[in-house]
Formats: structure tokens, C-alpha cells, sequence
């Protein structure tokens, strides 16, 4: 994998160099595999760039801008190519990341499959351009805790749910898998208290179930952390393909892959993980009850005060993963 540090010192000698008549100023990336790939930077004003080949153009519709980054095709001397461009040179630290983990999804023997991949890593990273601001904050790293704990049981089942877990995408629901879906909420420390952050979310129209999980974390030096948890998940993938897309969905889910504070920093063990059954009589808002006025609504659940009806996660985690 091409380090930062290559990375910075190519770009210097590039930027370096007389500025020419061609629109880029380029080098071959180091450690890239059969697709070319160069480091560039912008002839008119010096702006780095990452430049790939595209052996198949008529497969790639490229093209976004986010976080001061922006992603559009270009005529280069030999055909067409894709440049990802710093246009915000503050975000130069994030760039140069980016950028050194595109090479490593690079390396494919195949151009055309590689240049797959670098693009199905890019989507990951414009998603998590579009809704990052700094590193992942402490409660959004005990909610990802709290789904990667129930990813983990269901992939202890079947590696396949993997694509079932679908909080990555924004779906409406944590995990959805024919008709049945799961909603996880964490808490950390005492307490039973969850927030529903939208009327639809505890909607059970077009369900066959619904089922609130509530995962309760402690914390504790004993603990784990995020990053050992999503190594030992890893662990339960062999398909190279899995472990690129369980990748790209933390990427996608806010986590990225230099983030070693929200990683390593809270060590966290499970205290209780219960299933809370979303039936009709579940106390919760619903958009038809409402005035037509109210078009959304947060709010919190107390569910100490519906322990009749929990039951253990574990029949809601053997129920999903049943299901064709």
C-alpha cells in the first residue's frame, strides 16, 4: 500500500517541476496494480490529484463533489481517466488518506475489475464525506458498537446476512431481511432510555416484524474496543469480496480507516442485549395519528416500562437469520 508520506513526497517533487503544457503533471503511483494510476497535480494551479486509467469508459459515470473534494473525468493524453482533485487545500490531511487507501483497492490482477472497486470505494467515501465533520464522535461509536454486536451474531450464522445490515445505506431500519427487520438501539451505562429519531422508524407498514433490539454497554478497562470488534468480525468472513464490502459499509456507516481514536479510545462490555417486539399496541408515534401538519418527530422511549414484553435477542437474531 502507497504510505502518506510517499504519497506528500511525490507530490512535492511534482509540484516542483516546471509547469508545461499538459493539464497534469504526473507520476505512476507506487504499489499500483495493473490499472494506471498516477499522482498528480493540476498544471494551472498546483491542486494534487490522483489520476486513473479507464479501460472502460462507458461503465463509469463519474463525477461529485463533498468535503472540498471533487470526483470528474478527464481527457488525458492516452484516452479518458478519471481525477479526484483537492479543491479545499485545508483538507489536505484527509486527501492524502484517501487517496494512499483508493491505491491499496487498486491492486486488482483485472484493470476493469479494479477500476470496480476503486469506484465502489469512492461511493463509500463520497457517503462519508456527505455526513462526517472530524472524526466519529463518542455516541455515534457506542450506536455502530451496538450494530456491530448484532452484525456479529448473524454473521455467526451465515456470512451471507452481511448485506442485510443496512444502516450503511441510511435504510430506514438497522437490518431488513424479507420482511423482517431489526432496530437497534445502545445505551451506555445505566439507564433504558432510547431515542426514535424519525416517525417512520418504528413504522411496521410493508413488515412481516419488526423487532427493537436494545444492546446495554458498560464501560470497563476489561472491555473491547471498536476496533477489536471489527477485526474479529472480520475474522468471520473469507470472501474477499465480503471483507471489501463490510469495509466500505464502516466507511459508509461514518468510521474511517485512520480514525484509531474512535478505534481504539472506548473499551465497552455487553451488559444485556433484549429484544422488544414491535406489535400494534407498541407505544409509539405513527405519522396517520398525527395532524398532517407534523411531518416528522423525535422522541425517547423509556423501555424499563415494557420489560413484559422483552424477551431475549437471541430468538429475534435466530428468526432473522432463518429467513430465506
Amino acid at each position: 500500500m502507497t504510505s502518506s508520506l510517499q504519497l506528500e513526497y511525490l507530490w512535492a517533487r511534482l509540484s516542483s517541476m516546471a509547469g508545461g503544457h499538459r493539464q497534469f503533471r504526473s507520476m505512476r503511483a507506487p504499489a499500483a496494480g495493473e490499472l494506471d494510476v498516477h499522482v498528480a497535480v493540476r498544471t494551472t494551479d498546483g491542486a494534487k490529484c490522483l489520476l486513473f486509467d479507464l479501460p472502460d469508459p462507458e461503465s463509469i459515470n463519474a463525477g461529485f463533489e463533498a468535503g472540498g473534494l471533487r470526483l470528474t473525468r478527464v481527457a488525458l493524453e492516452d484516452g479518458l481517466g478519471i481525477a479526484l482533485l483537492l479543491e479545499d487545500a485545508t483538507r489536505g490531511d484527509l486527501f492524502t488518506t484517501i487517496c494512499s487507501d483508493l491505491i491499496g483497492f487498486a491492486n486488482a490482477a483485472d484493470p476493469i475489475l479494479a477500476l470496480r472497486l476503486v469506484m465502489e470505494r469512492l461511493e463509500a467515501w463520497r457517503q462519508f464525506l456527505r455526513s462526517v465533520s472530524g472524526g466519529m464522535k463518542r455516541k455515534d461509536a457506542v450506536g455502530l458498537i451496538g450494530e456491530l454486536i448484532i452484525l456479529e451474531a448473524l454473521l455467526s450464522r451465515d456470512p451471507q446476512l452481511l448485506r442485510t445490515w443496512r444502516a450503511p445505506e441510511n435504510g430506514l431500519h438497522d437490518f431488513e431481511n424479507s420482511g423482517h427487520a431489526i432496530e437497534v438501539k445502545t445505551t451506555l451505562g445505566p439507564g433504558w432510555r432510547v431515542t426514535v429519531s424519525t416517525l417512520d422508524q418504528l413504522d411496521i407498514a410493508g413488515l412481516e416484524q419488526l423487532d427493537l433490539i436494545l444492546v446495554r454497554l458498560f464501560e470497563t478497562a476489561a472491555g473491547e474496543t471498536l476496533g477489536q470488534l471489527i477485526e474479529r468480525i472480520a475474522g468471520l468472513l473469507t470472501d474477499e469480496t465480503d471483507k471489501r464490502a463490510l469495509s466500505n459499509a464502516l466507511l459508509q456507516r461514518g468510521l474511517a480507516p485512520d480514525d484509531y481514536h474512535a478505534r481504539r479510545s472506548l473499551r465497552v462490555a455487553v451488559q444485556q442485549v433484549t429484544t422488544y417486539p414491535v406489535v400494534a399496541d407498541f407505544p409509539r408515534l405513527r405519522r396517520h395519528d398525527l395532524p398532517k401538519a407534523i411531518i416528522d418527530a423525535r422522541y425517547v422511549l423509556d423501555l424499563a416500562q415494557l420489560q413484559e414484553i422483552a424477551r431475549p435477542a437471541i430468538l429475534t437474531i435466530e428468526s432473522f437469520g432463518d429467513r430465506a
